[in-house]
C-alpha cells in the first residue's frame, strides 16, 4: 500500500512538474490542459502494471489475515487497471483510501453495552 501512495505522490509532482508548465506558460496550449488527468493516469496504469500493484487484491489479504480466513482475491487485470488510475489520480486519493480501511480512528470508541459512540 505505502509503495502505491508513494506512485501516486510521484506520478502527481512529475506530471505537474513535466506536463503542468506547458499548458500554463503557452497559450496554444491552454484549451487542451484537461489533458493532465488523462496525462497522469496513463502513467499510472503502466506503473500497475508494471509492479503488479492490485489494490483488490491488498485489501483482499489484509481482510483475510485480520479474520484468519486465509482466502483473498488474486491479481487481476481489472484489479490493476482501477490501481492505475488511483495511483494516476494522485497521493491524496490513495491517502483517503488508506486512512479508511487501514487505520483505525483513535478517536472514535463505541460502547458495546449501549452501541453508542463515545468521545
Amino acid at each position: 500500500m505505502v509503495v502505491a501512495l508513494f506512485l501516486g505522490f510521484m506520478i502527481e509532482a512529475l506530471v505537474e512538474y513535466l506536463i503542468a508548465p506547458w499548458f500554463d506558460n503557452f497559450p496554444k496550449f491552454t484549451k487542451w490542459k484537461w489533458l493532465q488527468m488523462y496525462v497522469a493516469m496513463a502513467v499510472g496504469l503502466v506503473a500497475a502494471f508494471i509492479y503488479q500493484l492490485d489494490l483488490v487484491n491488498l485489501l483482499s489479504r489484509f481482510l483475510s489475515e485480520t479474520t484468519g480466513s486465509g482466502e483473498f482475491i488474486p491479481i487481476t487485470t481489472f484489479g490493476l487497471i482501477i490501481t492505475g488510475i488511483a495511483i494516476g489520480r494522485g497521493s491524496n486519493f490513495l491517502h483517503d483510501i488508506f486512512t479508511k480501511f487501514f487505520t483505525k480512528n483513535a478517536t472514535e470508541i463505541v460502547d458495546p453495552t449501549t452501541a453508542s459512540t463515545v468521545g
